[in-house]
């Protein structure tokens, strides 16, 4: 059981961490290079995100965690906090495991990382920063509507009005933001084909175009 003060292992910066170190033991994966290198240029892209998780910050509360290994405290915590834990240490004893992690954010601190052209998106890392331009997307290209005017019609005036200033202005920042990273139509859509192969060049131009005509006209 989880309780509301420990959710920050399971669904925030903690558990992230987790989730990419666990994931990249898998054969295949990604090395854990690679997506501390990831996690931080997700953390420091965005000032929002990096004044209130700075990576300092997130490698001390990883020391905090492993000071409470084999304690009581550590054995009340949340049965999927500990579990994923395991897996994100593997052989390692679980307390040495999150004081390297931690030795391992301060060092990427104090270091550039790599862009996305350098380091190309994972889909944990596109997920977490183009989160409105995946569901809108996929949703007009889910075969559900007949043309892609209706799909456009039909999903940007659902957001209306209530919902439009917030989510439409969210969503017209973050595609925005990929044609800014992403500055051929030849690199966005490399960047995007395995990632979410719903985001191409062509459909970000388009859904840009509609939610600017949307405000033009209706607002």
């Amino acid at each position: 059981m989880t309780t509301r003060h420990e959710e920050f292992l399971t669904q925030g910066a903690v558990g992230l961490l987790l989730d990419v170190a666990a994931s990249s033991r898998n054969p295949g994966a990604a090395p854990l290079e690679d997506e501390l290198q990831r996690l931080s240029r997700f953390l420091q892209d965005s000032r929002a995100i990096s004044d209130v998780m700075p990576l300092v910050a997130l490698a001390s509360l990883l020391d905090l965690l492993a000071d409470e290994v084999g304690t009581e405290a550590f054995e009340a915590r949340p049965a999927v906090y500990r579990q994923r834990l395991a897996r994100a240490a593997g052989d390692d004893p679980p307390a040495d495991f999150l004081r390297s992690l931690a030795a391992l954010l301060r060092e990427r601190q104090l270091r550039s990382y790599p862009d996305m052209t350098e380091l190309p998106l994972s889909f944990w890392e596109a997920r977490g920063r183009f989160a409105q331009t995946e569901h809108f997307l996929s949703s007009m290209f889910s075969g559900e509507y007949d043309d892609v005017d209706e799909a456009l019609e039909e999903i940007l005036n659902s957001e209306h009005p209530e919902d439009c200033h917030e989510r439409l202005g969210n969503l017209a920042g973050e595609l925005q933001r990929i044609l800014y990273l992403f500055r051929t139509p030849a690199e966005l859509d490399a960047a995007f084909a395995t990632v979410m192969p719903y985001v191409t060049h062509a459909r970000v131009r388009l859904l840009l175009d509609a939610v600017h005509v949307h405000f033009a006209e209706q607002h």
